[in-house]
């Protein structure tokens, strides 16, 4: 468990992680070890780097729902704390999580699942090619995004966010 299994948020902070955070907007906590030669099944791998993204696309869903369902009642207007905002970021933000996290690239959970969905030989050429240059590709296009004014490497993934919450609401 690498020390892990705690409700102390300190002991997953990462030194690099969090100073991209500070310097970035956008950091990283220590990975979760996960060893693909223990699983029984050789599709596990596929499934426990969809379940973060899945559960952020749920918790969006929920929050929509909650937004839906608490903006017309009598409760939303006399709430002491802006329950529409709320729920309106909290969808948002787990929105966003989702597409982030499905970036096929690097440490990202996407460049777990994507090589699922392929077939064998571009899996393999592809699992390389990720291994190769899929973290620095990852870190160059948030430093493109974070030092080029007006470039934003990411746009589509705020688009996409909000076209689910269109759909949604």
């Amino acid at each position: 468990m690498a020390g892990r299994l705690t409700t102390n948020p300190l002991v997953h902070l990462d030194l690099m992680g969090g100073l991209m955070l500070l310097m970035v907007g956008i950091g990283y906590a220590k990975p979760v070890p996960v060893n693909p030669r223990n699983f029984r099944n050789p599709n596990a791998e596929f499934f426990v780097a969809a379940a973060g993204p899945v559960m952020n696309l749920a918790l969006g869903l929920l929050a929509g729902l909650l937004f839906s369902g608490f903006r017309t009642s009598e409760f939303w207007y006399n709430s002491p704390i802006p329950l529409e905002e709320l729920f309106f970021l909290f969808m948002l933000l787990n929105f966003n999580l989702f597409f982030f996290n499905m970036i096929p690239l690097g440490p990202l959970d996407g460049s777990h699942v994507l090589p699922r969905l392929l077939p064998r030989d571009l899996c393999r050429r592809y699992e390389d090619w990720n291994f190769r240059f899929g973290t620095m590709l990852l870190i160059g296009l948030l430093a493109a995004s974070y030092f080029l004014p007006g470039f934003s490497a990411f746009r589509w993934i705020s688009q996409a966010s909000r076209q689910m919450i269109i759909v949604l609401l």
